[in-house]
C-alpha cells in the first residue's frame, strides 16, 4: 500500500479533504483527528499508525488498540477510562500506555489533523509486524474498526464496476477513502438543474473504453486521484492498484494512456471547478 505521510510495511491512503469541506461549510469545525503511533513495548517492529477522534474516551481506545493489534481479550489502560484522548495526549510526543496480559502497548501523539463528519472515528493508516497469531491485514483491520454493517453499506454505495475493482484489488484498503469522500451524501441540486443532470449522465458513461485492462486503468486512476495526494504519491497509488489487479508493472503514464479518452472527458467535466465541486464530481462518478 501507499501513504502520503508514513512509510511502513502496510499502508493506507491518507486523505486530505478537510480544507475543501470546511470551505464549503463556511468553516464549521468537527473536531480533530489525533494521529498516534501505537507500538508493542520491547518489540518496536510491531506498530500501528492510527487516526483517532480527539473525543474518544480512553475506554473506547482500549477497544481500538485491541482491534488494530488483533487482540481477542480485554485491554486495560493506565489512564482513567472516562477521560477523553485529547486530555491525555495534549501535545506532540505525549504518551499513554495500554496493557494486555504481560504486554504493554504505548500510544504516542505524533500530529493533529482537522476532521469533518465523514471522517471515521478511528482509522488505521499504516502498520508493520504481527502480534499473536492473526496476520496484519490493514483492510480487515479498518473493516473491523468501521463495523461489518457500516463496511457493507460503504461497499453498496459504489457502482458495480467500481465495487468489482475494489474487491479484486484486495491488497488495498479503500474503505477509509470511500468514507472520507462522503459518497453516500447526495449533492445539493437546484430545481431544473439540467446542467447537473447532463454532467451526471456523462459521468455514468465513463469509462469510454471497453476492454477490461483499459477500464481497470481508468478506475485505478480515479481511485488514486480521489485521494487528492501529491503527484508522486498519486503515481505510486495508480501503479500499485493496477498491479494488484493483475496487469503487471506498468508505470503511471502507461496506465493513463490506456484510458486517455475517459480521462480527457473527466478533465473537461472538472475544468475550472474548485476543490469542493471536484469532490462532488468524484462522488457522482463513484456512486452506484
Amino acid at each position: 500500500m501507499s501513504s502520503t505521510i508514513y512509510r511502513a510495511e502496510h499502508l493506507a491512503p491518507v486523505i486530505s479533504l478537510d480544507a475543501a469541506r470546511a470551505g464549503r461549510r463556511g468553516g464549521e469545525a468537527a473536531g480533530d483527528t489525533l494521529m498516534v503511533r501505537c507500538s508493542v513495548v520491547s518489540d518496536d517492529a510491531v506498530y500501528r499508525w492510527v487516526g483517532i477522534h480527539e473525543g474518544t474516551t480512553i475506554a473506547e481506545c482500549c477497544g481500538t488498540v485491541a482491534t488494530v493489534f488483533g487482540i481477542d481479550g480485554q485491554v486495560g489502560a493506565e489512564a482513567d477510562p472516562e477521560l477523553v484522548l485529547s486530555d491525555v495526549l495534549s501535545a506532540a510526543g505525549a504518551t499513554t500506555s495500554f496493557r494486555w496480559g504481560l504486554w504493554r502497548i504505548e500510544m504516542q501523539l505524533a500530529d493533529v489533523y482537522p476532521r469533518d463528519e465523514s471522517t471515521p472515528p478511528s482509522v488505521c493508516v499504516a502498520g508493520s509486524g504481527e502480534f499473536g497469531e492473526r496476520p496484519f491485514d490493514i483492510a480487515a483491520v479498518n473493516a473491523r474498526l468501521l463495523g461489518a454493517e457500516r463496511a457493507k453499506q460503504l461497499e453498496l454505495l459504489l457502482r458495480g464496476d467500481v465495487r468489482d475493482v475494489v474487491g479484486r484489488a484486495a491488497s488495498h484498503d479503500f474503505l477509509p477513502l470511500i468514507q472520507a469522500l462522503g459518497v453516500e451524501r447526495g449533492v445539493e441540486r437546484g430545481a431544473g438543474d439540467t446542467a447537473g443532470e447532463g454532467v451526471r449522465a456523462r459521468l455514468a458513461d465513463l469509462p469510454l473504453e471497453r476492454d477490461p485492462r483499459s477500464r481497470d486503468a481508468f478506475w485505478a486512476c480515479v481511485l488514486a486521484d480521489a485521494c487528492f495526494a501529491d503527484d508522486p504519491t498519486t503515481r505510486r497509488l495508480t501503479e500499485s492498484i493496477m498491479r494488484s489487479l493483475g496487469w503487471g508493472d506498468l508505470d503511471a503514464e502507461e496506465i493513463r494512456s490506456l484510458c486517455a479518452a475517459s480521462l480527457v472527458e473527466l478533465a473537461v467535466l472538472a475544468a475550472d471547478l474548485p476543490l469542493a465541486r471536484r469532490l462532488d464530481l468524484y462522488r457522482d462518478l463513484l456512486r452506484g
